[in-house]
């Protein structure tokens, strides 16, 4: 006897999800940028409602995860803006998609050691709603949050993970790309053309709707300080190039990259560079000065993460654990590829590792 092993819906994704995609179509088409809200946010059967998604188990590593040097760097930076602020009695760290809390402990954990009086100062508030981490030292919470009279506003690969717009360029206009169901199988189909500035004439393309009121309201969170953002990203002018005719979508499923959106939905990652233009425009919108982007590697190595390889030469198990991890946090065809954009507001000076942008 031959059985049917079509798994029919399920062989797509988490087949409760797409269930639940299907469900919201309702026999017709939506926007791309609804499907992937819905793939990676719905409430119940999103990709980031699951947890260990970041990390070796998971489908993809971001730069917390690689070694605590990372966020070593970040803290020495965030010292380095509350001694220009004067060194107050309180000062708040936000970090939107904080995660497991990895950044946050490294964090917490340089200041305990190097200056107490800035760890005292330190209030860490990290904006997790999916699996929220168990740093105690942080507050865990969500929006909305008052806003600091001095503080720093962190975010790693945040931005690339908020849902795009995806369109397909024609002489006519951007057409947008909605998403349907076939009955077997998610499919593209064609809308409107919308009106998009400046955008390509042919090829595909993302827009992030949310970037610009997302950094707009990060940026009001700290009335005085800095905003450090890193990420995967282009100014505008790079990210829509021409020669880029595919865009920049992609998905991460077990450590793999594709192109793919409409399979494993709900079980990877989906993603889009962001645009660099988009940011610093917030910022300026919000009177911050802004600096960069520079590359991570730029980054770091001019805030002295060589020097604190060089430093552990007595010990070499963990020389070599340093001196891989900055290898990989540097990596051209990798996370040395992530972009760093800064924003001062009430800091005259030029911020650590930006001083080739000033």
């Amino acid at each position: 006897m031959t059985l049917d092993l079509d798994p029919g819906s399920a062989g797509i994704g988490n087949a409760q999800l797409v269930q639940a995609i299907i469900a919201e179509m309702d026999g017709a088409a939506i926007p791309f940028e609804r499907f992937m809200e819905l793939a990676l946010y719905h409430p119940d059967h999103g990709y980031y409602r699951k947890p260990g998604r970041i990390g070796p188990d998971g489908d993809f590593l971001t730069s917390p995860h690689i070694h605590q040097l990372f966020g070593w760097a970040v803290a020495a930076w965030a010292h380095w803006s509350w001694e220009q602020l004067g060194r107050p009695g309180r000062f708040a760290i936000y970090e939107p998609g904080a995660g497991a809390g990895r950044l946050a402990t490294a964090m917490l954990d340089w200041a305990t050691g190097r200056d107490r009086e800035f760890a005292d100062a330190i209030d860490y508030i990290a904006i997790e709603p999916n699996n929220p981490g168990t740093e105690p030292r942080a507050t865990w919470t969500m929006p909305p949050l008052e806003p600091a009279d001095y503080g720093l506003v962190v975010s790693n690969e945040f931005f690339d993970a908020l849902p795009v717009r995806l369109f397909e360029g024609t002489p006519r206009g951007a057409q947008e790309i909605y998403v349907q169901w076939n009955g077997s199988a998610f499919e593209e189909t064609r809308g409107p053309i919308a009106v998009v500035e400046d955008a390509p004439q042919s090829g595909r393309f993302e827009v992030n709707a949310r970037a610009f009121p997302t950094m707009t309201e990060l940026g009001q969170l700290v009335r005085q300080g800095a905003v450090l953002t890193f990420d995967y990203g282009y100014p505008r002018e790079e990210l829509w190039a021409p020669w880029r005719t595919q865009g920049t979508l992609l998905c991460f499923y077990r450590h793999t990259a594709h192109e793919n959106p409409y399979i494993h939905v709900g079980d990877q990652d989906i993603t889009a560079h962001v645009d660099f233009t988009d940011l610093e425009a917030a910022l300026d919108a919000s009177e911050f000065e802004t600096f960069g982007p520079v590359s991570q590697t730029s980054f770091l190595l001019a805030l002295g993460a060589q020097q604190l390889v060089d430093a552990a030469r007595q010990e070499l198990q963990e020389y070599f654990t340093r001196r891989r991890a900055l290898e990989e946090l540097t990596d051209s065809a990798g996370l040395g590829r992530v972009r760093v954009l800064a924003g001062l507001r009430g800091i005259e000076s030029t911020p650590p590792g930006f001083e080739e942008t000033a």
